[in-house]
């Protein structure tokens, strides 16, 4: 293709943008090459409006485009290349739409590399901490999510050579290390880690969709820092960008945000900023800063001077530089809103002097940095809550509280670049000791990095209290909170009012807020500074766990077929205390419920109802154990691993709960009606697709023990299958069709069933964990970590953990944990209609309400070591995520955007439910398949606790049945 005639230095290509020509700079970004011709909306948000590069440093996901015929790409990452066809990515893409590729093709393999030290991050610590440790003989390797290395202080010039000294001083950097042989690997995204049996590190990595993964011996964390959004009217407007996003369109591509541009936020940064804008030819209307002027804060600006005078001298000449350039410095000064249609056209601010509006087609926010620790996080490196902002715990060479995990730089506490160089030497040498090294001979560099660390840590205390200012002004409730998930701050208050557990989780649960694409990087602070405003949780505020992928993936670069297992594979309970809580009153109960989950939650609803004295205590908050972290299947029939073979006690019991699971599902339905409640709940059928004769010959048998229960469950053959869910492979010969199957959202449904308890009379007591349990007269006395308890009788509807209850009276309740796991894709077009499983593999797959595919289907996770939760295992993604794009190929279009794991309850295929023969007054209300059956086992348990007649014969399902000589 012949290059459009462009003005542009260097724009020797041509990319067509929606059919488009447009001049581009080969290797530039697209996000640099789309804005340089005025071009700066790229996608559509959930909420149905443009949106476009933020962030510059493919955090946000605000600036996807399709990129020949690959959805989801980010422009502020991706390089343009002459002759591409890129497109402006829509809300939803259609996965069937034949002009979409595969994102990745399918690994035969994942390759596993071993190095000395490993570094993640190509920043100033990063490649300080590779040449110091390289120096010592060690094999370095470092890998970086962006195209080249220098990180967001030495960024490099695409194409030329560095025009000033801190670029020139970045290369000179870059190429000591690459003649020490480092390896530096680009366009590598680090997504997730875990530890082997042995204890030793597994990172997971891809390189352009190439899936490997990597061993060190030590790992330098090295991740940088982003920018917390400033969230404000018009916030999300394309031509509203941080002050990174713009400097990284000017410094590496020499393209100007805008036009005429409003600086805005609090830091020195955004002074820097503004004149390279202004050099770059932009008009900037205006720097406003919400810190005082420095001149009014004589004491800090002394303090500043004497800690660093050359530094301080260098910020006094850049606001001298501002003056001279006739650019506007206001202080005490705050941006109030940004106004346009569709792209940013004006803002308005507040000075001293009164509210102003001014015409701009950008605006720049500079409002501070967030660590981007989220890899320290899954690794359990222990952290501190430092005025709402994590911390990791570490010493001055980086070493945290994992002997072989070192965190250095802004990735452990934001304190720029100078901070950072200092201790990615410290830490360089520090895994060169780990190794075996002898770095004594650099004694006295040692030292002198000691003493440079030391004094740019003073620099920066002194420099952000000059700069310290008060908090933006609170947002107007329409705002959005969640960019990703368009989530407004009045509906995050309003979750908060109605729900009694203010958590991050829940509030994420309750809302959606951080399920999006940036994974809550922007929205977790948010939800934690909501919960902080419940008095219940001012002690602790939870942060959204991390969880992988750590950034969205190709589901096709990492689908590898792994061998599967039958059944559940058991695991050791999480062993972690309860949060600490205010102590409780003195309470005595009529019933007391051990567990708020679904089943917990259910019994209590229907128990109150009835006007019995209920009392509900859950260690954690609700719905935070198997009920929330299911995937939301409402099962008919039985799956495939419940029945022959590979069934639990040779299938008899789970075929004994089938009429339990129909009558469930009708209970939920009947639920949702009476609460006038939006559950959800689609009854669309399941799918349980065969691909040989001898799955057909499984699903007849199973089909006709399901008949035989009153499940509705048939064969249909290829030709129906195709008609009812054409998204399916070809390879199907046919299918078990059950219409009676559906979904539900775990997530709102059991804060559904809980306010409708609370409503009926029912309390509620979170963080409260069961310590013991003694019978006392007619009754029981129950410890907790909030104080005693009295109940005449008591439920265990603990899930997973009924068997400690039950072991506190002396009780043999046989219920085991099986942590499993479930992942997500982003939101897509309508895929598929039913409940689709495989008769000979594990899987489940079911689309949501709002676009999301929910894969599982039983792929065993594990139980984390550190944080003691359970967590999804790289063996079991790459498993069952060969097995949904096996059965659907178009997820190979898709992105994973998460994955989550949760402890499940394995018993024998049935439930436990019932008064105990040896404990009068104790019964258990316990089951597997546990969100599908929660409400029905909730009734039965209230009949039985209230003395009625239980609507099913639960002889089946009593704990005797587990008596030595019986079946």
């Amino acid at each position: 293709m012949a290059p459009a005639p462009s003005s542009r230095v260097g724009a020797t290509a041509t990319i067509r943008f929606d059919g488009r020509a447009l001049p581009a700079v080969p290797g530039e970004s697209l996000a640099a090459t789309l804005i340089a011709a005025g071009l700066k909306a790229q996608s559509i948000g959930k909420d149905g409006r443009p949106r476009g590069h933020y962030c510059g440093m493919g955090v946000c996901h605000e600036c996807l485009v399709v990129v020949n015929g690959r959805a989801g790409q980010r422009a502020c990452l991706t390089r343009s290349e002459d002759g591409q066809d890129v497109r402006s990515h829509p809300v939803r893409i259609d996965l069937l739409d034949p002009h979409l590729a595969d994102l990745a093709g399918l690994p035969t393999q994942i390759l596993e590399r071993s190095v000395d030290v490993l570094v993640v991050g190509a920043g100033p610590a990063g490649l300080a901490a590779a040449e110091a440790a390289a120096r010592h003989g060690a094999s370095v390797t470092v890998l970086d999510e962006r195209p080249g290395p220098g990180g967001q202080f030495y960024k490099q010039r695409q194409g030329m050579a560095a025009r000033d000294p801190q670029m020139r001083e970045g290369a000179t950097l870059i190429e000591r290390v690459r003649g020490l042989g480092v390896a530096i690997h680009g366009e590598t995204l680090v997504w997730g880690a875990e530890r082997d049996k042995d204890g030793h590190l597994v990172l997971g990595t891809l390189c352009r969709s190439e899936a490997a993964r990597w061993r060190p011996r030590v790992l330098v964390v090295a991740t940088g820092a982003f920018e917390t959004p400033l969230a404000l009217p018009g916030w999300t407007l394309p031509g509203v960008m941080t002050t990174g996003g713009a400097q990284t369109l000017i410094r590496s591509y020499g393209v100007s945000a805008g036009q005429r541009v409003l600086v805005v936020g609090n830091g020195p940064l955004n002074l820097q900023v503004a004149l390279e804008l202004a050099a770059a030819g932009s008009t900037v209307a205006a720097v406003l800063d919400r810190a005082p002027a420095p001149h009014t804060r004589p004491r800090e600006a002394g303090r500043l001077v004497i800690s660093h005078p050359a530094l301080a001298l260098a910020g006094m000449r850049q606001m001298a530089r501002l003056r001279a350039s006739s650019i506007p410095l206001s202080w005490s000064s705050q941006l109030v809103r940004v106004e346009g249609d569709g792209r940013v056209e004006a803002a308005v601010y507040a000075t001293p002097e009164g509210e102003r509006c001014v015409a701009v087609d950008a605006v720049v926010v500079g409002n501070g940095f967030a660590s981007a620790n989220e890899l320290s996080r899954l690794l359990g490196c222990a952290h501190r809550d430092r005025g709402g902002r994590l911390e990791v715990e570490r010493d001055e060479t980086g070493r945290t509280s994992q002997p072989d995990v070192f965190v250095i730089g802004e990735a452990g506490r934001f304190a720029g670049a100078h901070v950072a160089l200092a201790q990615g030497r410290l830490a360089g040498r520090a895994a060169s000791r780990e190794l075996g090294s002898d770095t004594a001979i650099e004694a006295d560099e040692e030292r002198a990095d000691r003493r440079r660390l030391a004094r740019h840590e003073t620099f920066q205390a002194a420099l952000w209290t000059l700069f310290d200012a008060s908090d933006a002004p609170p947002p107007s409730a329409d705002t959005l909170a969640c960019r990703c998930e368009a989530v407004s701050f009045a509906a995050v208050s309003q979750a908060l009012a109605k729900g009694p557990h203010g958590d991050t989780a829940s509030l994420k649960r309750m809302t959606r807020a951080g399920m999006g694409r940036c994974q809550g990087r922007y929205c977790g602070p948010v939800l934690a500074r909501a919960a902080a405003r419940d008095p219940e949780a001012r002690e602790v505020v939870p942060k959204l766990a991390a969880q992988m992928p750590l950034r969205p993936i190709p589901l096709a670069a990492l689908a590898l077929e792994k061998p599967e297992w039958g059944g559940h594979r058991r695991a050791l309970l999480p062993d972690r205390a309860a949060p600490d809580a205010e102590p409780l009153p003195p309470l005595s109960v009529g019933t007391l419920v051990i567990g708020a989950g679904i089943a917990g939650l259910s019994t209590a609803l229907f128990l109150a109802r009835a006007g019995e004295d209920v009392v509900v205590v859950e260690r954690g908050v609700p719905n935070s154990g198997a009920s929330g972290g299911n995937a939301g299947s409402l099962h008919a029939q039985l799956l495939s691993f419940d029945y022959g073979a590979r069934a639990e006690a040779g299938g008899g019991p789970a075929a004994r709960t089938l009429p339990l699971q129909r009558d469930s599902i009708d209970l939920w339905r009947q639920l949702e009606r009476e609460l006038a409640a939006d559950f959800e709940i689609k009854i669309t059928g399941g799918l349980m697709v065969a691909e040989t004769e001898e799955h057909l010959r499984f699903l007849e048998a199973k089909t006709a023990v399901e008949r035989s229960r009153g499940v509705r469950c048939d064969l249909i053959d290829a030709a129906e299958l195709r008609r009812r869910e054409p998204a399916l492979s070809e390879r199907f010969l046919g299918a078990a069709f059950c219409p009676q199957e559906g979904k539900i959202n775990p997530l709102v449904a059991t804060e559904g069933v809980l306010s409708a308890a609370l409503a009926a009379g029912a309390r509620l007591y979170t963080n409260a964990e069961i310590r013991a349990i003694r019978r006392e007269g007619d009754g029981y006395a129950v410890d907790t970590s909030r104080g005693p308890i009295r109940a005449r009788r008591v439920v265990n509807a603990a899930g997973a953990f009924a068997s400690r209850i039950g072991a506190m009276l002396g009780l043999d309740v046989p219920v085991f944990g099986a942590p499993l796991q479930m992942v997500v894709t982003e939101a897509v077009a309508p895929l598929v209609s039913y409940l689709v499983a495989h008769a000979g593999r594990h899987l489940t797959l079911k689309q949501a309400a709002n676009g999301n595919i929910i894969i599982g289907g039983g792929w065993t996770a594990g139980l984390d070591p550190v944080h003691q939760h359970p967590r999804p295992l790289f063996d079991s993604l790459e498993g069952n995520l060969w097995v949904a794009q096996h059965v659907v190929p178009a997820l190979r279009k898709a992105h994973v955007i998460r994955s989550w794991a949760a402890m499940n309850i394995n018993i024998d295929g049935a439930p436990i439910l019932g008064e105990h023969p040896d404990a009068p007054g104790f019964f258990n209300a316990v089951t597997s398949n546990g969100y599908t059956l929660g409400p029905l086992v909730g009734r039965i348990t209230a009949d039985l606790v209230a003395g009625r007649p239980a609507t099913h014969d639960i002889g089946p399902f009593s704990v005797t049945r587990f008596a030595k000589g019986r079946p």
